[in-house]
């Protein structure tokens, strides 16, 4: 590892040790008979009482608080979050795409997810999505030694995640990077990840090249993960509609992530080395400061 890449990990471990995650209370303010998380298990811890309104499920009618108080309340429960955080990292080539700082925003963002989790009493795992999920050891992150995250596979890691998902943690917390440039239904991949979790978000990392490309002019265009060569003479409209089927692909994931219970945020490489700070996981309250 080079000094530099050694000095931006350093600083985003710090940047994420100043916040903690804040899962229980997001949720603490569900309706009765709502779920805490996405998950369907039966482990709920009780929560507090309300009184009985049209609609609700009568199973939740606290019968022993009538009896006394002549009252009709109904019990809120919410659904156990397990303190575990699984990462996954999409292994892929395009993540690690050249002349951009794509890959320092991607390990910087996990260092940051994963101090929060730490700071927060999580325990922590971590996958890379390749050919199949391969777990990183603990040690692999100690920054002196970050290994086991080359984004060098050139295939489809959407796959990978629908058919050979990793065992991941019931009623954890799940954090996804990718550049999300599959061929993968979104839906699909989400049903995979929100099956029995607590929280599930999908970190979007971009290079600003990718969302809004300056080229111009006659381009050999190389796909970095199938090595595949095109010639294109770029033009202003061209790169206009480029930039509108990229910000359609982008909003259908947000879409499909709110229609699953996801959330959907996205980082653009450049701009989020600077400081390291999700600005959105803070404005909704995920992550809240507190830690060293």
């Amino acid at each position: 590892m080079d000094k530099n890449t050694q000095r931006i990990l350093e600083s985003a471990k710090a940047v994420g040790q100043r916040f903690v995650f804040n899962v229980a209370s997001r949720f603490a303010s569900m309706q009765t008979g709502e779920k805490y998380g996405a998950g369907m298990g039966s482990s709920l811890e009780f929560l507090d009482h309300r009184e009985y309104q049209p609609g609700d499920d009568i199973r939740h009618i606290d019968w022993n608080a009538l009896a006394r108080s002549d009252k009709l309340t109904v019990k809120l429960f919410r659904e156990e979050i397990s303190p575990h955080l699984d990462i996954l990292i999409d292994g892929s080539a395009s993540m690690n795409l050249d002349d951009t700082a794509k890959y320092a925003a991607l390990m910087s963002g996990v260092a940051v997810m994963r101090a929060a989790a730490l700071n927060s009493g999580y325990n922590v795992s971590a996958w890379i999505i390749k050919d199949r999920c391969e777990k990183i050891p603990e040690t692999n992150f100690d920054v002196e030694r970050w290994r086991g995250t080359d984004c060098v596979y050139a295939g489809n890691t959407g796959k990978t995640l629908v058919t050979m998902p990793p065992p991941l943690k019931p009623r954890g917390v799940r954090i996804l990077f990718s550049d999300l440039f599959w061929e993968t239904e979104p839906e699909t991949i989400l049903r995979q990840l929100t099956n029995n979790a607590a929280l599930v978000i999908i970190i979007q990392v971009v290079a600003k090249i990718d969302e809004e490309p300056d080229l111009l002019g006659n381009l050999r265009l190389v796909d970095s993960e199938s090595g595949e060569t095109l010639e294109v003479m770029a033009d202003k409209p061209i790169i206009k509609e480029y930039i509108k089927n990229f910000n359609r692909h982008r909003n259908y994931w947000r879409d499909s992530c709110t229609k699953s219970g996801a959330f959907f945020t996205h980082l653009v490489a450049e701009d989020f080395i600077k400081d390291f700070v999700p600005q959105e996981l803070l404005k909704t309250e995920i992550l809240v400061a507190g830690g060293k």
